[in-house]
């Protein structure tokens, strides 16, 4: 539950709204586990505190317990400097009693760049430049390197009061981005309820001088597995054309045939030396592209220990000959990290010690495939991006995104530049369609 003490260590901005007002706080240790858990009515793994906090305990944002002395200053970048700055919305409702103020809380942050958001934003960085102009800083309403479809705020609201929580935080957002010269905010990602809210916000706090009214939609692809009612992995492949399911089985038995053996491992199961493993193929991946990944051992250890229930490793291993005998050994070559809820399932995280023929496919899309099936989920969400995704059954999914733009002229160019692009996305939609392996259907 929140004192007053915890003003004196967040930077704090507080827009009304009648009874209703946003607050903003800069670190997620100081809603508290409990104050969190309190509102959350979802599963999402992603929109846990335990996920988020492990964000800022292990150095992949910054937190502001690692800040300079001059914690009061908003705008104080940390010792990490990642260019994700935690800015959590609270809103509170003034009328209720102190410990059920807080009604909604909505992951907020500061960004001083546009990596890990998955949403392109730098032709819009670039032309702001040309122009003499700052795009960053900017708010960022979002999952951090998590490119996932899912809501976007805690709250025990129904779904009239959400709609109204969501309009509310998006106004402090405007509000906080005029005061404090923020280029505007954008919210990356979000489920039907947010999007919804967010496209019908209209004028709701005439004291803003430009109204979230101004927030326009974008839209983008992504290719995502629907679970029809499939028994096992062979009913799922009855869907296909014949050329395409004998290619998925002769992919698949060439992997058997090589030596190769997969095995899933959820919760605890799955050990810190597993994690050790997981992490040293997923850093050796981007080390190949002279890259280096968001996020560090630190993190997935701490999730581990904070929410293994819904943590799921898919191990590569091949047998060989030990040295100096005959005998064989597994060695793990490559692991995929999942996370997963009630009804759905999300690859995020892969990596591989060496580079094996269709090993990918194998241990990201139909390992993942087949545990939806077994576990009875709905819906596998694999990562962005991939059209080779499409010959395996994942369908072309549009996502969404919502931002305002405090710059007029800016904001007028950049509504009709999503206004193409977003023809450009229903098109290439359809051709992707077009593309998909399975049987075409039959009209009784």
């Amino acid at each position: 539950m929140f004192n007053k003490s915890i003003n004196k260590i967040t930077h704090l901005w507080r827009i009304s709204f009648m009874a209703n007002s946003v607050r903003f706080i800069n670190s997620i240790h100081h809603i508290g586990l409990d104050q969190w858990r309190a509102l959350s009515a979802t599963d999402n793994p992603f929109l846990r505190f335990e996920f988020l906090a492990a964000l800022e305990d292990c150095q992949c944002v910054d937190s502001a317990n690692q800040q300079h002395p001059n914690q009061q200053d908003p705008n104080q970048q940390s010792a990490i400097n990642s260019g994700w700055i935690p800015s959590y919305a609270l809103l509170e409702n003034q009328e209720l009693k102190e410990a059920q103020k807080i009604v909604a809380i909505a992951p907020i942050f500061q960004k001083l760049h546009s990596y890990g958001e998955y949403v392109f934003d730098w032709g819009w960085a670039d032309a702001y430049q040309q122009h003499g102009l700052k795009y960053y800083p900017k708010l960022v309403w979002a999952i951090p390197f998590t490119p996932s479809t899912g809501p976007r705020i805690i709250s025990l609201g129904n779904n009239q009061q959400q709609l109204q929580y969501h309009q509310q935080i998006a106004e402090g957002l405007t509000a906080y981005c005029q005061q404090n010269d923020f280029s505007g905010w954008h919210c990356l990602f979000p489920n039907a309820l947010a999007r919804q809210a967010l496209s019908q916000a209209t004028d709701i706090q005439k004291s803003v001088q430009t109204p979230a009214s101004n927030c326009m939609s974008r839209t983008s692809c992504q290719f995502h597995w629907i679970n029809d009612s499939f028994t096992d992995f062979p009913h799922y492949l009855e869907k296909f054309t014949s050329r395409k399911r004998k290619s998925i089985k002769k992919e698949r038995s060439r992997l058997l045939e090589s030596g190769f053996s997969f095995i899933k491992k959820v919760a605890n199961e799955i050990s810190p030396s597993d994690i050790e493993n997981f992490y040293h193929c997923y850093q050796l991946t981007y080390a190949k592209r002279n890259m280096r990944g968001y996020l560090t051992l630190d993190f997935f250890q701490q999730l581990l220990e904070t929410m293994p229930d819904q943590l799921l490793l898919v191990q590569a291993s091949i047998s060989e000959d030990q040295e100096n005998n005959k005998e064989q050994h597994d060695r793990v070559v490559a692991n995929a990290l999942y996370f997963k809820d009630s009804d759905n399932l999300y690859g995020r995280y892969w990596g591989c010690l060496e580079e094996f023929d269709s090993l990918h496919f194998e241990c990201c899309y139909y390992q993942g495939i087949e545990y939806c099936i077994e576990h009875d989920l709905s819906h596998f969400d694999p990562g962005t991006q991939g059209e080779h995704k499409i010959s395996r059954g994942f369908e072309p999914t549009i996502c969404h995104s919502q931002h305002w733009i405090a710059h007029p002229g800016f904001s007028q160019a950049i509504d009709n530049f999503l206004a193409e692009e977003k023809l450009d996305i229903q098109d290439y939609a359809t051709q992707a369609a077009e593309h998909l392996p399975f049987r075409a259907k039959i009209n009784d």
